[in-house]
């Protein structure tokens, strides 16, 4: 059996959306902003964009999970989509709109865990609710992360 589940949350940015999109479109920043995100390594090209393709390590619940990510669509400014493959799919969709002079951040998130993953962790409603608790502080620390910087 495999696990497919969908989270998402949205947060105002008092910033440029071209500054917003930028940040959060680059994996070079990812670990800054996503929780339990502890690395992307061999980003290549380092410029973002549909074909960027890079590794990835995640903690979930414990568990270390490894894989690879491409940038399957980028309009800058307004959106950016990466999958993941590995230790678990998933569709990372960032939605970027402009809003009252700053931005609007919209992040949706479909993943797959299969079930060799599944009876390693806690069980799948825990998951669930993990996982939407990493939505909303992603965003919150993407907010703090851009407001505060020059």
């Amino acid at each position: 059996m495999i696990k497919v589940a969908k989270v998402g949350s949205s947060i105002s940015i008092n910033k440029p959306i071209e500054e917003v999109f930028d940040y959060t479109a680059s994996p070079f920043n990812g670990p800054a902003f996503i929780p339990n995100l502890m690395e992307n390594t061999n980003i290549n090209p380092e410029k973002p964009g549909v074909g960027q393709t890079f590794n990835w390590r995640f903690n979930l619940a414990g568990l270390d999970l490894t894989g690879n990510g491409v940038g399957t669509k980028y309009e800058r400014p307004h959106l950016a989509e990466i999958k993941t493959t590995g230790g678990g799919e998933s569709i990372w969709t960032y939605k970027f709109n402009e809003k009252d002079g700053g931005t609007k951040v919209t992040i949706e998130v479909e993943y797959k865990l299969p079930e060799g993953v599944l009876k390693k962790v806690t069980n799948p409603p825990v998951i669930d609710k993990l996982n939407q608790h990493s939505a909303e502080e992603m965003l919150k620390n993407l907010k703090v992360i851009l407001e505060e910087s020059s």
